[in-house]
């Protein structure tokens, strides 16, 4: 509600106090002050951006913790590598990179300590503010920390990023964005300040940086500030931020990074440090780019990928769960243990999306089964936490048939995230809810069949459609997109995805979607001209987070600007599609449904309250009729559908009058919008009571990144004070 006149005139008072306060101190109390104030705003606008809740699942029994080792272990004197992960990783994840290059460390005898600094750094800003900035667009990320590199290094603030107003809508009050991206500034630097001072660096001679999402900025600001403290130091970038041509790039634009590790890194990892540590030239080693006697960067072939099958990692986690207790936040988060059961992408690997950015690690590999269950069994029984989170491109098909019936039989009161194709049966969508998985990625994409033929993504509509219905009724959450703008799309598909929308109000909406993004290594981007697109460079905010070249910003982002032919026509108009999923979410949020009740005489009622402004209408079914729905449950060739009905119910056949009998009802029920008609089938779209779950669903995917920290939105009006002393 608007403030008051009072409020005003007392907010203003309080302005006026704080800032002839600041006036008074001298610098470094100024500083102080600044940063103090600037932390205290960032926390309060984080309490106040609604949070996720409490989430299901069990918490973790941090008293059961084993021992935490001092950071030099054993043996103080030994040389050492550190392995750093900086934002933005989520901080209700551990990293199960840095965990992975731990364990190939310690069978070579190498020692590591792991550090997880992503999450300081949630915990100093808040953690629903950190996962709201987390989630845009790469480009502002990387800018709230690549200002502390080349700030220092240019003179150059790259405050040209402020006059594009990059929070924008997506931040709750766009009236404060500028007040906390000038907030960020200096508890950004505060932590950089905090991070070299408060760990002893010195014990090292190696580190390694892990780069997966948007946290290139943070490595450079950090490895210049190490490298500046520490010259022997020694530092290695590698993930799949380094993939390609973006890896040779950093080398070229940043000094203070000594190579970078373009393939999987557990392959070169401890031949890497080796050959640092004794001085000897990194010539041949595979995937490895670094820089040759003239200083020119130099980039080894990389011929290897990690083989699949019994291949075991000691994953440990000691240090996020002790980095957790030490920063207060085991009370606010409710954490999920990565795992890995493959890697690369089986339907990929066959054909690619064409918007996929995946690069060479599309060749899929799968650990066995027997393997991964028996890592599992390890992760709970250390942590206490059987909240699983993978981080397979796609499940391995396999693994309905031998890990998911496993867990099931062992009754582990588990919970899973995998990502999945859209294009199963029931029946696997039953084993993957017995055996715990609750929160899937089925990379739906669309609902229309152009569109998905575009996409190339080898489903139907109505295999998503039944995805969606199956799901609903077993208890798994669906995180999905709804991708637009696809080069060669046509005004039709978004006219019938927006009269088909309506009908499907019962069903778990899109969790996001947009415009198609151009990424490096996507056939899109591979090969422009022949889908009609012409590749610009570099996405043009990227300038602003790094002041480069622009052919080296081209080699160095993911991320990149388009233009479709106009020959193509000119673009759909998505409005309508928009319009119908918001109406799609708001009566989700109200509890829209359709349910079908058999009853105990054979009769069925169906109950649409799919429109919640209005009161529930009811559809009764002779018996006869509640077979024939059930018959359609997963859908049936409209052409075949008699036929089918004779075959395998002949006594309901002749009692809903043959052929034209049901061709009667399913008429009826089309225009009641009880069932469609879509790719050439005739499906049911009522979820049937008797078979859905009671389990309450886990969050979407936005939620389960931020942890349960959040307390509900609030008005911005209150921080409007806070705000005018920063700014």
């Amino acid at each position: 509600m608007p403030a008051s006149a009072d409020d005003a005139s007392q907010a203003a008072q309080l302005s006026a106090a704080l800032k002839a306060h600041m006036a008074s101190l001298d610098g470094s109390e100024l500083e102080r002050e600044h940063r103090r104030l600037a932390g205290s705003f960032l926390r309060e606008v984080d309490r106040r951006i609604a949070g996720s809740g409490t989430l299901p699942g069990q918490r973790v029994d941090f008293a059961g913790l084993p021992a935490q080792e001092s950071p030099g272990g054993a043996h103080p004197a030994e040389a050492r590598v550190a392995l750093v992960s900086l934002p933005w990783m989520s901080p209700t994840l551990p990293s199960i990179q840095l965990a992975t290059l731990a364990s190939s460390l310690r069978q070579e005898g190498i020692a590591s300590d792991v550090h997880e600094l992503y999450v300081d750094y949630a915990a100093r800003i808040g953690l629903n503010l950190y996962n709201l900035l987390g989630n845009l667009l790469g480009y502002l990320p990387e800018w709230i920390f690549s200002r502390h590199y080349y700030g220092p290094e240019q003179g150059d603030h790259l405050t040209g990023m402020l006059e594009q107003r990059p929070l924008g809508s997506d931040f709750p009050w766009p009236e404060l964005a500028d007040s906390v991206l000038a907030a960020l500034e200096p508890v950004t630097e505060e932590f950089l300040d905090d991070l070299v001072q408060q760990t002893d660096w010195s014990r090292y001679d190696v580190v390694g940086f892990s780069l997966t999402i948007s946290q290139l900025g943070a490595s450079m600001a950090v490895a210049r500030r190490l490298k500046r403290a520490f010259p022997s130091l020694r530092v290695v970038f590698g993930g799949s931020q380094c993939a390609g041509p973006m890896g040779s790039t950093i080398l070229r634009i940043c000094p203070y990074v000594d190579a970078v590790v373009h393939i999987e890194g557990e392959l070169v990892l401890a031949d890497l440090v080796r050959r640092l540590r004794d001085a000897r030239p990194l010539t041949g080693l595979s995937g490895v780019s670094h820089r040759g006697a003239d200083g020119e960067v130099v980039t080894e072939p990389a011929a290897e990928l990690v083989v699949g099958g019994s291949r075991k990692l000691d994953l440990d986690y000691d240090a996020y769960f002790h980095r957790l207790v030490r920063l207060g936040l085991t009370e606010k988060m409710n954490p999920w243990l990565p795992f890995e059961s493959s890697r690369g992408c089986w339907y990929g690997q066959k054909v690619q999306c064409t918007f996929c950015g995946l690069h060479d690690i599309m060749e899929f590999r799968a650990w066995d089964a027997d393997v991964v269950l028996e890592q599992l069994e390890e992760l709970q029984q250390r942590y206490g936490v059987g909240r699983f989170y993978s981080m397979d491109l796609i499940m391995p098909r396999e693994y309905l048939r031998n890990l998911l019936p496993r867990i099931a039989e062992r009754h582990h009161d588990w919970m899973f995230f995998y990502e999945i194709k859209a294009n199963m049966r029931r029946s696997e969508l039953e084993t993957l809810a017995a055996a715990g998985v609750r929160w899937v990625q089925p990379g739906i994409e669309s609902l229309d069949a152009d569109l998905l033929a575009l996409m190339r993504k080898g489903v139907k509509p109505f295999q998503n459609i039944l995805l969606l219905k199956w799901s609903q009724e077993l208890g798994i959450h669906c995180g999905w997109n709804l991708l637009f703008g696809l080069p060669g799309e046509t005004q039709a598909s978004y006219t019938r995805m927006a009269e088909l929308i309506p009908k499907l109000t019962h069903l778990q909406p899109p969790s996001g979607g947009g415009r198609f993004q151009l990424h490096r290594f996507s056939p899109y981007f591979e090969q422009p001209e022949a889908h009609g697109i012409r590749w610009d460079g570099a996405h043009r905010m990227f300038r602003y987070a790094f002041p480069i070249d622009k052919a080296d910003l081209d080699q160095l982002v993911y991320l990149h600007d388009f233009t479709l032919d106009p020959a193509l026509g000119a673009p759909a108009d998505t409005s309508a599609v928009d319009a119908a999923v918001r109406d799609w979410r708001r009566a989700q949020q109200a509890g829209a449904s359709l349910a079908l009740t058999e009853l105990p005489d054979g009769q069925g009622v169906i109950v649409d309250h799919r429109d919640v402004g209005k009161a529930p209408a009811r559809h009764r079914l002779e018996p006869a009729e509640t077979v024939l729905y059930r018959h359609l449950d997963a859908g049936v060739a409209e052409k075949l559908l008699a036929a089918t009905f004779q075959d395998e119910h002949p006594g309901p056949f002749e009692a809903l009058g043959g052929e034209s009998g049901i061709a009667a009802r399913v008429a009826r029920w089309l225009v009641d919008g009880l069932v469609i008609r879509i790719d050439g089938k005739v499906l049911a779209l009522a979820l049937h009571a008797h078979r859905m779950a009671s389990r309450h669903m886990p969050p979407s995917s936005a939620s389960c990144a931020a942890g349960d920290t959040g307390t509900g939105a609030a008005s911005g009006a209150g921080l409007a004070t806070q705000a005018a002393v920063l700014t």
